[in-house]
């Protein structure tokens, strides 16, 4: 088990400390998962960034699988530092991931900002419809939301150094092609394995690589008891990063904040919408 320390004013000191980004040829990273802060996908990512710039943990001190972009805004956070066997593994609060993302922008960010939030790596896929239920991903839109340029890793496995070891040589190559603001490299590796994968595809969202839903178990004592389910499924749609993963496929694909149906608003418009209800 972990143990944690300090006050949030040191906390926020020490974070806050370091020289402005970029002045000194730097590269800051903000790191967090959903995971929890002691998950071995979050541990092995920040060893392998750390070769690329100075990393900053803040992630959730418990998991939080599923949050999606939800935050928690009616309690005061402690952000707390997180040792464990006399190692400093970052800083842990008991939020969502966005929220943790969130925490750390606003009020923890080096002078000039994060120039990069990773998000990982998640232990479980998070290609086609499932990016909308993830905290992995919704801890990286957060950052997409206030500009910074983000990537999240997920894996469908537990061994995470070679995923740790792509992704960080991902972030030299997007660094020096320029990382686009606002946007989020979702990146999905269907095994730990360099030589099991496939190779690496591009590829729109689509599909489910599992399906969800309940089953309807014994009566409980004031109600039904429904048992939550989950199913593999065989193949996505043609094209898809379902189906490329499912094929053993590293998948990237770019996600934007902004979920407009621009091609809908022109239908919406030409409804002839009115205020007035006259009288119904």
């Amino acid at each position: 088990m972990f143990r944690r320390i300090g006050s949030l004013a040191a906390i926020a000191v020490a974070l806050v400390a370091p020289p402005v980004a970029g002045q000194d040829g730097s590269y800051d990273i903000l790191l967090t998962n959903d995971d929890g802060i002691e998950s071995p996908g979050l541990q092995t990512l920040a060893a392998e960034l750390e070769r690329i710039g100075r990393v900053h943990v803040v992630a959730p001190c418990g998991q939080q699988s599923g949050s999606s972009m939800s935050v928690a805004l009616r309690n005061r956070l402690e952000l707390r530092p997180v040792v464990s066997d006399g190692r400093e593994l970052g800083h842990c609060v008991d939020t969502t991931p966005a929220g943790a993302v969130l925490l750390a922008i606003t009020t923890l960010a080096p002078e000039g900002g994060f120039d990069l939030v990773v998000s990982g790596i998640n232990q479980g896929a998070n290609v086609g419809a499932a990016s909308h239920m993830s905290g992995t991903i919704g801890a990286a839109m957060m950052a997409a939301f206030h500009g910074v340029p983000a990537v999240a890793a997920s894996l469908q496995g537990s061994d995470f150094g070679y995923p740790s070891r792509f992704v960080a040589t991902f972030i030299e190559t997007m660094r020096a092609e320029g990382p686009a603001p606002g946007l989020v490299l979702s990146i999905n590796f269907p095994t730990g394995s360099e030589e099991e994968t496939a190779g690496v595809e591009v590829a729109p969202m689509g599909g489910m690589h599992f399906s969800l839903g309940f089953d309807d178990g014994s009566p409980g004592e004031d109600g039904r008891i429904f048992a939550p389910r989950l199913e593999r499924v065989a193949t996505g749609p043609a094209g898809s990063d379902t189906e490329a993963f499912l094929d053993g496929m590293i998948t990237i694909t770019p996600l934007l904040f902004d979920w407009t149906a621009t091609a809908a608003m022109e239908t919406l418009r030409g409804w002839g919408l009115t205020h007035e209800l006259g009288g119904r």
